[in-house]
């Protein structure tokens, strides 16, 4: 097996033909089949079958596509890297966040990106800030973006922004009004719907909570936040949230957001890279632009309720 082999594979499973392959890498067909027929003999395991319109990628053939392109991106990115004639960043990154982060950022980066660094492929997957950890330390992902929590030996992490985190109540109550503040000890002693205990969120109110020696009346666990806000809007309880989670929610009037005082509760972003690998200059770089970005929407007011 070799590198010419895997690129070629990867091509006649993108195109579902040996022939149109064949025809885009100006490769003979037979010599193409034979390649084929010499990883399936190699690998002892059926890779394409065919069919009247072409092939089709068995499960171990897309297996196999899958993880050649890993490998073929990586050569790729080590060229770049190493070239010191490349200046612009190019090649592709793969970077995680959290779902609402993702919500504020992955749409604005990713046009950034496409203005800034056009020559970058940026690819993002999201997850909660565990996975989004695990996912870096296995090298699944290049960078990471999670909320503080637990610390890893294989992890260097940054601090890019606060989030203050408001309590989030049911619109059209007497005597509130959205932006009506309201102390740690108070918002944490209404009946509350939050996260499950293993999420991250969870995690941090429930340490200010036992900080403060308050027990909390949590009615509903619920992590999915369309129904969490949903049964906010019943009144069934209220719930701690970060802002930006529920600005059209809030705009229309339907639940109101009130600032924590007398001992805010806030989480800090940060920014993982891994300890277990060499950082490319792509991801080096990729790194401060990132950075700029976050705060660029924060200072901006784009996203609202962080600091730097």
């Amino acid at each position: 097996m070799d590198i010419r082999q895997l690129r070629n594979f990867v091509q006649i499973v993108e195109l579902s033909s040996i022939t149109a392959a064949a025809e885009r890498l100006n490769i003979a067909q037979p010599a193409l089949s034979r390649q084929v027929k010499a990883l399936e003999d190699e690998l002892a395991v059926p890779l394409l079958r065919r069919h009247g319109r072409g092939v089709m990628p068995t499960e171990e053939g897309l297996r196999l596509a899958a993880r050649a392109r890993v490998i073929l991106e990586d050569i790729d990115d080590l060229a770049t890297d190493v070239s010191g004639a490349q200046k612009t960043l190019s090649g592709t990154i793969t970077l995680g966040l959290p779902p609402t982060v993702a919500e504020v950022l992955a749409t604005h980066l990713i046009e950034r990106t496409m203005e800034t660094h056009p020559e970058v492929k940026l690819r993002i997957v999201s997850g909660f800030s565990g996975h989004v950890q695990d996912w870096l330390i296995r090298g699944a992902i290049d960078l990471g973006v999670a909320y503080e929590g637990q610390k890893s030996s294989a992890i260097k992490s940054q601090a890019i922004i606060m989030e203050q985190l408001f309590l989030i109540q049911r619109g059209e109550q007497e005597g509130v009004r959205d932006g009506t503040p309201i102390t740690a000890s108070e918002a944490l002693a209404q009946p509350l719907i939050l996260p499950n205990p293993e999420h991250g969120l969870r995690k941090r109110i429930d340490q200010i909570a036992s900080d403060q020696g308050i027990e909390l009346d949590v009615r509903l666990e619920i992590d999915i936040l369309p129904t969490m806000l949903a049964f906010v809007d019943r009144g069934l309880g209220a719930t701690i949230l970060p802002l930006m989670s529920v600005n059209e929610h809030v705009a229309s009037g339907r639940l109101i957001a009130r600032p924590i005082i007398r001992r805010s509760i806030d989480r800090t972003l940060i920014l993982m890279t891994p300890l277990n690998r060499p950082a490319s200059r792509l991801s080096a770089g990729f790194s401060d632009f990132l950075i700029e970005e976050v705060h660029r929407l924060s200072a901006s007011g784009a996203w609202p309720g962080t600091t730097l």
